[in-house]
């Protein structure tokens, strides 16, 4: 299960005040919020479905998802549901007939969405049971961004976390009134509430209880949406301040750093990219000549390259490591993330002269043109991470595999500087050295690693080993390869251009050129109008469709503009100018803010912009756009429309800079710019803002809280520290019971306890876990000892306990949870 890297925990947001009560209304109808997975076979193929067509005469069942021309929907499309996609026609059905709405939201690498196709929605008799008495919608979150983060807020409403599939009960008028996750297709005690269950009880509400108690829940959770959505809206106008949010934004990554193992975030604990944040260290680091900034920067570019997120055979990075060393990754292959790292280490080349960044830079093009390039021009979206339900299969390697590939006296050689880090299963016994699965990384210390090797530079130590990856690389594509996602997403694709045009430059490499020409060719011939200026946000199969977000037009505007510097053609100047014309007229509100969709009056609330995430927001780019286009051709419009939107985010940016980072780098880049914004600025604003991260990622704090009282002993002192964990969910053990799992953990400010005594776990079984993990529930002890009169009276010092929540479905990202320490005055 994949999570985004959240930011820093917050107080109680509204939507956590509210849920807990709406929870207990829709209870009281006799229905359960949470359900765990299952492992349940499909039901008796048999039975009532929907009609078949000749096209399709291999499968029994086929419905209207066939024509979507989407790859998840297509995933769906011979279920005997009879799916509808969001659209009109589905929701004109609901009001019509009076039935509620079944949305369910999903993508194509989501595990559990298609353990969900294949035990749920594939069985005739659940099938029955929703056509009768719901009209069905299936929706993509990569197609349809703007109802995935409406419908993802009401389920954090009803139920206090979310997570995909989110399926989704509503009203005729789109109000949600109850929400789960993957349901089984049949009830267990030892598991949960199945599918068909929970269908009769809302069923038998909406038939029996729908004024007294279904409608007050929904119009509850809409109130609660609409309260959320103003909050993350609210925010007084400040002074801009650029230079001032940069340093701040800066110091904030930088208290985050990790100094043992590079990269922002637990020096325990997974680790993402985190591209716009690095982009924001080398920017402050090329502006400002910050050594902490660019420390941080190239301390992390190198771990990164040296470990096994990036493929050290085949090029490109995976999207983030399940542990702190970089060395084991999730594998999936995103491809945002590579556009936006080849830039940056591009840029980061042309910084610092490490002949390393170049050489990363380098494999990642040529894992664009291999596994990510359409053969008539633009991207591929992503490649899964499994091969036949294997995570990691393709990837993985075992010592005599590589022995038996290259050889006795080369594997000599290639171990010398590469190493296999070990690759756990659940209830899977390690393996002998020989025959344990592993991912390669570079072994460090790098300075020990060239001794050995006989290098002074690691560019040249790695180049000499070439050959072996290569004659690796093409074992290993004889093995099954991972699924790959083909929709040619605008967006991400124009993020694509802008980075392989830019790093053209720097690298003198024409073929990125000619790479980044042929897919913005495509995508202007097949996704945009030139006659209404409407841009599509998807190409599949030669197919455009699903009208563009605010981030497709700023996104494809801001590569065009990276071509016009590259090339100085005019062409490419002139679309960019098109888009950021439509981009205003379809997505600016008088008072700066930007709509992200242009379908906000069909959904139940609008959807504005609230940070940036593992990509730039739609909002951010945009401003990016509008900067470069008024620099390029003196047109005030764009400077006046940045005006406005900066205006409008003051508030926001000047509170939290580092949730901003895009657009404080791109405010700091165009200075003359600035002082146009500047000038306009309402310097007697004052410098509050009452805005609340209200909507955040759901992160383990939410679910365990901590206290601690100090124990005056006659030989030591001891800290206790209680957890209380909430129902439902569970925290690993320490030790936990698999290497690549989080362990509980316990540290103190400036001293460090002569022991730590962590509780006896208890057994905790499930589906995914059938041999069963060591976890702590309810409320857990950790004892701390400290030699005695370490502390004086009146003395107070903080414990920081590293967690990661999980339920019998998911996993919530890990937190680290403060809690103060005082001892006693005597």
């Amino acid at each position: 299960m994949l999570f985004r890297p959240g930011g820093k925990p917050t107080a109680r947001s509204p939507f956590e005040r509210t849920w807990r009560g709406l929870v207990c209304l829709a209870a009281a109808f006799g229905l359960v919020t949470s359900l765990p997975a299952s492992t349940f076979a499909a039901g008796d193929e048999a039975g009532w479905g929907l009609p078949t067509d000749t096209a399709n005469a291999q499968y029994p069942y086929t419905n209207r998802l066939i024509n979507s021309h989407d790859p998840y929907l297509l995933l769906h499309a011979h279920n005997p549901v009879d799916w509808y996609p969001w659209g009109p026609e589905a929701l004109a059905k609901a009001k019509q007939e009076n039935k509620p709405i079944f949305v369910s939201i999903g993508y194509s690498t989501c595990y559990w969405c298609h353990v969900a196709e294949r035990l749920v929605y594939s069985n005739p008799d659940i099938a029955k049971l929703m056509n009768q008495w719901f009209v069905n919608i299936k929706v993509d979150r990569e197609q349809r961004p703007d109802v995935d983060r409406v419908y993802m807020l009401a389920t954090e409403i009803l139920t206090g976390h979310g997570a995909w599939p989110n399926n989704v009960f509503l009203t005729p008028d789109l109000k949600p009134f109850f929400a789960g996750s993957y349901f089984p297709p049949k009830d267990d005690p030892r598991i949960g509430t199945g599918f068909p269950t929970v269908l009769a009880a809302i069923h038998n509400a909406w038939v029996e209880h729908r004024t007294d108690k279904v409608l007050p829940v929904a119009e509850q959770v809409f109130r609660a949406m609409q309260h959320v959505k103003a909050q993350m809206a609210a925010g007084a106008e400040v002074p801009i301040k650029p230079d001032a949010w940069l340093a701040k934004a800066r110091d904030s990554s930088l208290a985050e750093f990790d100094a043992r193992y590079g990269g922002m975030g637990d020096s325990r604990g997974p680790k993402f990219p985190r591209a716009p944040s690095l982009e924001l260290l080398l920017a402050d680091g090329r502006a400002y000549h910050d050594s902490a900034a660019l420390s941080a920067l190239t301390e992390t570019l190198d771990a990164m390259a040296f470990g096994g997120i990036d493929d050290q055979l085949a090029g490109g990075f995976h999207r983030y490591s399940t542990e702190p060393t970089w060395s084991i990754p999730h594998f999936e292959k995103m491809l945002y993330d590579n556009a936006q790292l080849l830039r940056l280490y591009a840029e980061a080349y042309e910084t610092t002269g490490k002949p390393i960044y170049r050489s990363v830079a380098l494999d990642i093009g040529q894992y664009f043109k291999r596994d990510m390039m359409a053969p008539e021009g633009g991207f591929y979206t992503a490649q899964d991470s499994q091969v036949n339900g294997v995570e990691g299969a393709a990837y993985v390697w075992t010592r005599n595999e590589i022995v038996a590939t290259l050889g006795d006296e080369a594997a000599k050689r290639f171990f010398a500087v590469y190493s296999l880090t070990p690759v756990p299963s659940p209830g899977v016994p390690t393996g002998g050295r020989e025959t344990q699965g592993g991912v390669l990384r570079v072994q460090l210390p790098i300075t020990d690693t060239l001794k050995r090797a006989g290098f002074r530079d690691a560019t040249a130590m790695l180049k000499a080993l070439a050959p072996e990856r290569a004659k690796l690389l093409a074992a290993r594509l004889k093995r099954p390869q991972p699924a790959r996602d083909e929709k040619i997403v605008t967006g991400l694709n124009g993020l694509t251009i802008a980075a392989l045009a830019k790093s053209s430059q720097i690298l003198q490499q024409p073929e990125f050129l000619t790479w980044a020409r042929m897919a913005g060719e495509r995508i202007w011939a097949l996704a945009y109008d030139p006659k209404t200026g409407a841009l599509q946000h998807e190409i599949f199969q030669g197919h455009a469709q699903t009208v563009g977000y605010l981030q497709d037009y700023a996104m494809l505007g801001d590569g065009f503009m990276a071509l016009f510097d590259a090339t100085k053609e005019t062409v490419w100047r002139d679309r960019a100018a098109a888009l950021a014309s439509s981009l205003l007229d379809r997505f600016a509100h008088a008072d700066g803010a930007l709509a992200t969709t242009p379908d906000e009056k069909s959904l139940l609330i609008p959807v504005e912009d609230g940070e940036d995430s593992d990509v730039p927001s739609g909002t951010s780019i945009a401003i990016d756009l509008l900067l470069r286009l008024s620099a390029a051709t003196a047109d005030s419009r764009y400077s006046a429309a940045v005006a406005r939107v900066v205006h409008h985010l003051s508030g926001q940016i000047n509170d939290h800079p580092e949730i901003w980072p895009a657009t404080v780098v791109t405010l700091n880049l165009h200075p003359m710019e600035y002082s146009e914004i500047a000038a306009a600025s309402n310097a007697t604003v004052p410098a509050s803002s009452a805005q609340q991260q209200a909507f955040h990622i759901p992160e383990t704090a939410d679910h365990v809280r901590a206290s601690a009282v100090v124990k005056i002993g006659s030989t030591d002192d001891e800290i206790v520290v209680t957890l209380k964990v909430d129902d439902g969910y569970h925290i690993n053990a320490n030790p936990a019971s698999f290497d690549y799992l989080i362990p509980t953990s316990v540290a103190f400010d400036c001293t460090k306890p002569s022991r730590v005594e962590y509780p006896t776990p208890i057994r905790f079984k499930s589906a995914f876990a059938p041999s069963g993990l060591d976890v702590y529930e309810g409320s857990v002890s950790i004892v701390a000892g400290f030699p005695r009169e370490s502390f004086k009276a009146g003395d107070s010092t903080a414990a920081t306990i590293t967690a990661q929540a999980c339920d019998a479905q998911t996993c919530l990202p890990p937190s680290e949870i403060r809690v103060s320490v005082h001892f006693p005055v005597e």
